[in-house]
């Protein structure tokens, strides 16, 4: 019997196929492991009892991965013809299921060791001892036990880890904390708002951070104003360990520094040969069908090569999307929208042989009482600056006298920075969107001039404030407005995408860019398009480098 195992995997490391083939090298049977762009495949002829038997090993040695999505089983009439991958890899992992049994065990030989060493992985150190406050120790728990202690008792460690040393110590105030190590993820929800997808993503091979949303209970008892903040699990047998012990203390988290921090006691590592690599920590976005990643080194660094062949930022990133998904044969629309740099929207077809954008570099104000000039320009646009002024002059004059010489990206994102100061909202677009309690916003004006020639195509930004400010006299609150702002650039997106197929024939939609990275921006803009395109992001590559 030859059984087909396929493992949905959006990577091109080889992390999984090292776990299969260290799992399956133990069993008495023929196999071969391959993998193309989206699937890792094992292939294993054997009996049954010996399929059984491993089936039930790769449940307990295979982890969980950001990569990993899915799985199917098939019989399969033959062997194919190709040799086992190679699997080679210079990529360092963190710890295993089968490592964490070991290290556990109390009748183990290498119970609490913070250097066991996995096949899979060369990550972890070997004939290595800590040196604690200046004395070489073994790894042992009474060890892990005593530096538990001394953070109960308020003090501060600084920790070599295989990602680089870092100051821990026990949270006292979240206002003042940039990143957590969560010491047990059973007791996520006492701190911020969780869900099965980030917390799955925690505990993943990769051991990335994740932002989390700080629940309310949380913020009033502990007078807290910050509302997001960044957690990561341990992702070394160290930190793996301590944390174990500190969960005798009732510590959940502790606050993470970097190495200048002062500290009171230094945890370092004395190894044979020191080590020039570190472990990544990435830090990801996790939506319920992907993950993206925000900050990564672990990406394959040809992608920087392509990344670097073009000075602008959009078509750089877009260029890594069309790389990562191997569709450079496909028309593929591409939106780069950022918080940070000029957005940019392109088609791309082999038929061009290369790029087209689909609409001039957009146009900005010099000073908010240009773009009332602009507005006045029609007699519609006086009556309603007239009547805004009459019914708003305070926030009229605020706005006349504000300095918007610092907004200098062209961008959609800048936009809604000048409409808040034209609407006089409170707070950004952005967070009133995420606090509007309504499912659907009013419709602002996304529109672009006529041109035969796409790349002739002006954004008409003077609509995008002139219908918000409409809705404003109407007595529509900003919250509502803000919704307004981002439902309509996801329908604007989706629009642009038809238009451009209906002459064109677009085969897919390329989203990049770090407004990507916004769940409320996201989930509407894939609500908008419709089902006929796929939709493309980076796989490994960052959102937006």
């Amino acid at each position: 019997m030859v059984l087909q195992f396929k493992f949905k995997y959006l990577s091109s490391d080889k992390t999984l196929a090292k776990f299969l083939h260290n799992t399956v090298k133990d069993f008495d049977c023929d196999f071969k492991i391959l993998q193309d762009l989206d699937y890792v495949y094992l292939f294993l002829e054997a009996n049954e009892q010996t399929v059984e038997a491993f089936s039930n090993a790769l449940s307990t040695n295979l982890p969980m991965s950001l990569y990993y999505y899915e799985l199917s089983v098939d019989v399969v009439k033959r062997m194919p013809s190709n040799e086992t991958m190679d699997l080679t890899q210079d990529k360092l992992i963190s710890f295993s299921p089968a490592t964490l049994k070991e290290v556990e065990d109390i009748n183990s030989k290498d119970y609490y060791n913070a250097f066991k060493s996995y096949k899979v992985s060369d990550g972890f150190v070997k004939d290595a001892v800590f040196v604690f406050d200046g004395v070489e120790e073994k790894s042992s728990k009474a060890l892990f036990e005593k530096i538990a202690k001394l953070i109960d008792e308020d003090k501060k460690i600084k920790i070599k880890t295989l990602s680089g040393e870092f100051v821990f110590s026990k949270l006292k105030n979240l206002d003042e904390s940039d990143e957590l190590l969560a010491t047990n993820l059973m007791k996520l929800s006492s701190l911020v708002v969780e869900n099965k997808t980030d917390v799955v993503a925690l505990a993943s091979i990769e051991k990335p951070k994740v932002e989390f949303k700080v629940n309310e209970i949380y913020k009033v008892k502990n007078n807290i104003s910050k509302t997001h903040v960044d957690i990561r699990y341990a992702n070394d047998l160290i930190l793996f360990l301590l944390s174990k012990e500190l969960q005798d203390y009732n510590i959940d988290f502790l606050d993470v520094q970097n190495n200048d921090t002062q500290f009171d006691y230094f945890l370092d590592v004395k190894e044979e040969n020191q080590r020039e690599d570190f472990l990544d920590i990435p830090k990801v976005k996790c939506f319920e069908d992907k993950k993206i990643f925000i900050e990564s080194n672990s990406y394959p660094k040809n992608l920087d090569l392509i990344y670097n062949k073009f000075e602008e930022k959009n078509k750089s990133q877009f260029m890594t999307v069309l790389a990562e998904n191997n569709i450079f044969d496909k028309s593929i629309v591409n939106f780069y929208m950022s918080t940070k740099h000029d957005d940019g929207l392109s088609f791309y077809s082999d038929k061009f042989d290369g790029f087209v954008d689909i609409v001039k570099p957009f146009y900005f104000p010099r000073s908010i009482e240009e773009l009332f000039e602009q507005l006045q320009k029609d007699e519609v646009g006086k009556r309603l600056v007239q009547n805004y002024k009459e019914k708003f002059s305070d926030i009229y004059e605020e706005a006349i006298n504000s300095d918007i010489s610092n907004i200098n990206i062209k961008s959609f994102y800048s936009y809604w920075k000048i409409a808040k100061i034209v609407l006089g909202f409170k707070n950004d677009i952005l967070t009133n969107a995420g606090e509007c309690l309504l499912e659907k916003g009013p419709r602002v004006d996304y529109k672009l001039s006529l041109h035969e020639k796409m790349y002739e195509r002006e954004f008409d930004f003077v609509r995008l404030i002139k219908s918000a400010m409409s809705f404003k006299l109407a007595g529509v609150e900003e919250e509502t407005i803000s919704l307004g702002y981002i439902e309509s650039l996801a329908h604007f997106i989706a629009s642009e995408v038809d238009d451009i197929h209906s002459a064109h024939e677009v085969d897919g939609v390329s989203l990049c860019g770090d407004m990507f990275t916004y769940d409320i921006f996201t989930k509407l803009v894939e609500k908008s398009i419709t089902k006929n395109f796929k939709l493309y992001y980076n796989r490994e590559f960052v959102i937006q480098k």
